[in-house]
């Protein structure tokens, strides 16, 4: 299955030690004691990490026996290097311990002193043991420990205390533990009958806007990722969560299809943003994932998963040959994605899982941008490009221990062009009044913000940059419920106002209160909980491509969107339960 238990690779030794290294140039003390018996010690600090060190700075290199964690170690000397810092490797450390044992002794010696003798100093000193001796049991049991005979008379050591026993637990009043009650069985089936016909109601109210064929590909694109995800193996979740974000990055093709479809100025401005944004998370996003999975490759493991790239030339030259089969190369890209969380349930098959979604967004993708006009095509390759280029230096550069919170950054990219695909689609046509593709912008917006400005206090947390210690601003619950609410009003007018220019205004409200909710909801949980909330926000971003998907009648967004929806609800649970 892999994991971290296997042994290290070369790389990911390299990358260790240029961790090392940086935190190492922030340190004054720095003491190793990785020591194996019977074989050489592990190189830790190389002579380049001790270079950016800062002048004083001490190194207590204890495994220094075996050829010390330190490259510049020397055996049983301490010497300081040409730009100032001590390395100490000395072999008879407990030897060298006189001094500090004879004063932690001494200080011992003078506590005792100090607790007989009490407030009434040197002077009280023999009173004080006396009279303890004389109370018999009651008497101080520290000072009538130390007094071995008194008066020509042998004193008997008195008995050590006895641990103060714990308390017991208060049990609940009317319970009892032997007979609980056996949970009713009717009371059981009628809840899970409830909690089915409200689902199977919801499935049918959308139906009301909602075409059957996309209702019908949301529905068991749902039902796929939540299979899916429960035979992912706990190690393999971290890499499950990158690689579902990079897919989430198809809020491109909302994108594309935004900037093709409208002539107003504003909605093209969004759509350009929505666009130049997802090719970054795209890109870095699958930058990141490989690199995850890289560090659970042993070593001088082959990896031939790059051949899965190649159905990628096929739908290369479909698009271009064959146009009347771009839905099918659509959903043959949707199953791809799917195909990749499956795949990620092993160790021995993750990397190819990675390359199918890599092939899966490819194919949505040039699918999209072969139905461009002339000048958009430009316009769109050239965001690519730079969004793309932007995303993969960021994802190669990044520390292999920050890989975790980088998916948080990228991830926030997603609720972005969610939130201008959503808006721009409104722009673009800008008909009020109670619709399907209404109640689709208006969630689509809400959800964006709320997961770009969540990932991002997840980035904060996670990387140092923000206190891990959770918000607690004074009723914050009374906030957030405040908060939805306020949705939920701002809902009911976004549908019933006959002003489209003022739904546009709406919308952008419903923006701003989002990416404030999602401050408030984020901050507000500790730094422990953050895989979590990413999780969540994993799930958000599902949801909000399914909303891209109704709007901009996609069904690749709508299959995309319902399997990192619903496969990223299956993990936050099962992360839940683990933790």
């Amino acid at each position: 299955q892999g994991g971290y238990a296997k042994e290290s690779s070369d790389a990911f030794k390299k990358f260790q030690q240029e961790t090392f290294r940086k935190v190492l140039a922030e340190c004054d003390i720095a003491i190793s004691t990785a020591a194996i018996p019977g074989r050489p010690s592990p190189l830790l600090i190389t002579k380049e990490a001790v270079a950016g060190m800062k002048p004083g700075s001490v190194i207590i290199d204890l495994a220094a026996v075996g050829g010390g964690n330190c490259e510049l170690t020397r055996l049983n000397e301490a010497y300081t290097t040409e730009n100032g810092v001590t390395i100490i490797g000395y072999s008879d450390m407990p030897a060298r311990m006189a001094n500090q044992a004879s004063a932690m002794y001494a200080q011992n010696m003078c506590n005792l002193l100090r607790h007989v003798h009490g407030k009434g100093k040197a002077a009280e000193f023999l009173t004080n043991l006396h009279g303890a001796l004389d109370q018999g049991e009651k008497g101080d049991i520290v000072a009538r420990s130390v007094v071995c005979c008194k008066g020509g008379q042998l004193v008997k050591m008195p008995p050590p205390p006895q641990p103060t026993p714990a308390k017991p637990k208060a049990e609940a009043k009317g319970k009892d533990k032997k007979t609980a009650e056996p949970e009713n069985p009717m009371k059981s089936a009628a809840l899970a009958a409830l909690a089915l016909t409200i689902g199977v109601c919801c499935m049918l109210g959308l139906g009301e806007g909602v075409k059957t064929s996309l209702l019908t590909t949301f529905l068991l694109a749902g039902a796929a990722g939540y299979q899916a995800v429960w035979g992912v193996a706990h190690s393999l979740h971290t890499p499950l969560m990158s690689v579902t974000n990079a897919i989430s990055g198809m809020t491109a093709v909302g994108g594309l299809l935004l900037m093709q479809k409208t002539d107003s100025t504003q909605a093209y401005i969004l759509a350009v943003l929505a666009l130049l944004v997802s090719s970054v998370n795209i890109i870095g996003g699958f930058v990141v994932s490989q690199r995850m999975l890289n560090l659970f490759k042993k070593k001088d493991q082959k990896d031939y998963s790059a051949m899965m790239l190649v159905p990628g030339v096929v739908f290369t030259i479909v698009v271009f040959t064959r146009p009347e089969l771009l839905k099918a190369v659509n959903t043959v890209s949707a199953l791809l994605c799917v195909s990749a969380i499956g795949a990620l349930a092993a160790m021995s098959t993750a990397n190819a899982g990675c390359k199918f979604g890599m092939v899966g967004v490819f194919g949505a993708m040039i699918s999209t941008m072969v139905g461009l006009s002339e000048s958009n095509l430009m316009v769109a390759s050239l965001l690519l490009v730079i969004g793309g280029g932007f995303g993969l230096v960021m994802g190669l550069r990044v520390s292999p221990i920050a890989l975790p919170q980088t998916v948080a950054a990228f991830h926030s990219l997603v609720g972005l062009a969610a939130m201008c695909t959503s808006i721009g689609s409104f722009v673009n046509n800008p008909v009020a009044g109670a619709s399907m593709e209404n109640v689709a912008a208006i969630f689509g917006d809400f959800i964006g913000g709320v997961t770009l400005t969540g990932s991002l206090i997840a980035f904060g947390k996670l990387n140092g940059n923000l206190g891990s210690k959770p918000l607690d601003l004074p009723g914050k619950n009374y906030l957030n419920l405040s908060g939805l609410f306020l949705f939920f009003a701002l809902i009911y007018v976004f549908l019933t106002s006959g002003d489209g220019m003022f739904g546009v205004t709406l919308l952008w409200a419903v923006a701003a209160l989002a990416c404030g909710m999602g401050l408030h909801l984020v901050g507000s949980v500790g730094g422990g909980d953050m895989p979590v909330c990413i999780t969540v926000l994993n799930s958000y971003s599902g949801w909000a491509l399914v909303a891209e998907g109704f709007l901009l009648n996609s069904s690749v967004l709508t299959i995309v969107g319902s399997l990192i929806g619903f496969s990223g609800a299956i993990l936050t649970k099962i992360m839940c339960d683990a933790m």
